[in-house]
């Protein structure tokens, strides 16, 4: 190859572009979440937004806005409701928790002699595990001051958390306002760039569409659900801070594989080891059935059947993306799975001898 004065120019341009787009990326790279977030967002709001565009008469900047406020809002308001109800339900269960009786009722619980269940496990146990050796009462007052300190610890990090929150959410509201009010923009724009056809690229925006909406959906509708269904349980059998848990099976029945689990096995301990033998039966029977049902039959349902994936790809698309992603991976995950079989089906009807077009 003849190297020219006019080839080593392109090369050095080439190379100035290479170094201009991997500046852009790690200026962008920190809102990269909020703006995934906002995509995924716009694909779900998106017919919402355009009934609203043809209502005030193809305004689109104020559809746009009234979008994003309407989604403050619905946001806003439930989360301010439900933190004011944990606030104080935490409080009363710190308060019981205090309470010299309580202190008297677990240490009780704990005496091998008034517990006939503890008295059968205690051979089992190892010495230092004995249950004789939990001074509940002494062991709460001498680590007052390390409780204290602990709980300030967790007031800050909730602090910084609500802030992150805050700006990272400020930020997709933006991204989302452009991506609403100037769609056909950016979907020119892509188009402009994209090596697929025209039927090609329908096929991935439908298989991005319809991934979004049952992921995002169904994983929410079915925490919702159970949620709802456990603060029931709570309330029905009597139960305290029946708010407080049922918000809490609903957060935890995000994570796969332990999910509610996490919950109600602790409990139905509980009430067993409280020799409430029949409330604990109703419970675990309630729980497991009722809400666990939900789980293996509505998410199924909102999930697995309308993306077309099978049940184990799609179990390990949701578990992985929440080991790369965090929390938000439960959606990432089979988006990016959904996103590869698109990009296989593509390349299999490209094959030579294929039947596709």
């Amino acid at each position: 190859m003849l190297v020219t004065g006019k080839t080593l120019g392109q090369w050095f341009l080439l190379a100035i572009f290479g170094v201009v787009l991997y500046l852009c990326f790690r200026m962008v790279q920190p809102f990269l979440m909020p703006i995934f977030l906002a995509l995924i967002l716009s694909t779900l709001l998106d017919p919402i937004y355009e009934a609203l565009a043809r209502r005030m008469g193809n305004r689109r900047t104020l559809a746009s806005l009234g979008i994003c406020l309407g989604l403050t809002v619905a946001i806003v308001l439930p989360v301010l409701f439900l933190s004011i109800s944990l606030a104080g339900e935490a409080n009363d269960a710190y308060q019981n928790l205090r309470d010299p009786e309580t202190v008297k009722k677990i240490a009780s619980w704990l005496d091998p002699g008034a517990n006939p269940i503890l008295r059968k496990i205690q051979p089992w146990l190892p010495t230092s595990l004995g249950f004789e050796n939990f001074d509940i009462g002494t062991k709460l007052g001498s680590q007052a001051q390390q409780i204290g300190v602990a709980a300030l610890a967790v007031a800050a990090t909730f602090a910084t958390g609500a802030f992150n929150f805050l700006m990272d959410y400020f930020i997709m509201l933006v991204v989302l306002f452009f991506l609403l009010r100037d769609s056909a923009y950016f979907a020119e724009g892509a188009r402009w760039i994209s090596p697929l056809s025209n039927r090609q690229e329908n096929l991935f925006v439908e298989r991005f569409r319809v991934v979004t909406k049952a992921t995002v959906l169904g994983t929410l509708v079915t925490a919702l659900v159970q949620g709802i269904l456990s603060g029931v349980i709570f309330l029905a059998l009597g139960l305290r801070n029946p708010i407080l848990w049922g918000a809490l099976t609903a957060l935890l029945s995000l994570v796969p594989v332990i999910g509610s689990a996490s919950i109600w096995v602790p409990w139905t301990l509980y009430l067993l080891v409280v020799g409430s033998y029949g409330r604990a039966l109703m419970f675990f029977g309630s729980q497991v059935v009722v809400v666990g049902g939900i789980d293996n039959f509505l998410r199924p349902k909102l999930i697995e059947g309308r993306v077309g994936m099978h049940t184990l790809v799609v179990f390990f698309s949701i578990l992985g993306g929440i080991g790369y992603f965090g929390i938000l991976g439960m959606f990432i995950g089979p988006l990016v799975f959904a996103m590869v079989i698109a990009f296989l089906e593509f390349y299999i009807e490209s094959t030579p001898g294929s039947n596709g077009l």
